[in-house]
């Protein structure tokens, strides 16, 4: 069983490598990193968003968070305000020329995302959106969750997971950007 769970294993994280580097590629064009896109992408959809906020939707460490928006702020393309109720904390904004970026890119990086997407047929869509939110939420009940590892999750049959209808263009109300526990399959949701 530990061999098959390494497989398993290596083929997710072999599936995240060749979308994470063809996200790398596709925002280079624009001499942006993965961070510094979301970065844009969380902001622009909430505007006015903390720090705090931020980094919890960016799934990273405070000071990284500081280090992308300082980045950003030095290129033009964010605004730190003072917070109108508590003058301890920081509100941030796009500029105009953040905004005319970020409004310039999502549209090509939907294409892209459709473009990676439309390799699949809509049954193999269906079938594997089911069966990677089920992933997902599996792995981040145990990290998040706490859970060692060491106790048996509930599993499903594989009929089970084909017989279960999900949406094709995985439209499920997700969490990460209601600033709950991290749900990555709202990335492909073109909101």
């Amino acid at each position: 069983m530990y061999a098959e769970k390494m497989e398993f294993y290596k083929s997710l994280k072999a599936i995240f490598l060749h979308i994470d580097n063809a996200e790398k590629a596709f925002l280079s064009q624009f001499r942006l990193s993965v961070p510094r896109f979301y970065t844009l992408y969380h902001i622009y959809n909430h505007p006015g968003i903390n720090y705090i906020d931020l980094t919890d939707l960016l799934l990273c460490t405070k000071s990284n968070t500081t280090r992308i928006v300082r980045s950003l702020q030095k290129e033009g393309l964010i605004d730190r305000k003072n917070h109108p109720d508590d003058g301890r904390s920081f509100q941030l904004f796009l500029t105009d020329a953040g905004k005319d970026l970020y409004e310039r890119i999502y549209p090509q990086y939907l294409a892209h995302i459709n473009w990676l997407m439309s390799h699949f047929t809509d049954a193999e869509l269906n079938r594997y959106s089911l069966v990677s939110y089920s992933i997902e939420n599996t792995l981040a009940e145990a990290i998040l969750g706490g859970n060692s590892g060491q106790t048996e999750l509930p599993s499903r049959t594989t009929q089970e997971i084909q017989e279960q209808s999900f949406p094709l263009n995985c439209e499920v109300e997700m969490s990460v950007y209601q600033g709950e526990k991290p749900n990555y399959s709202n990335l492909f949701k073109g909101e």
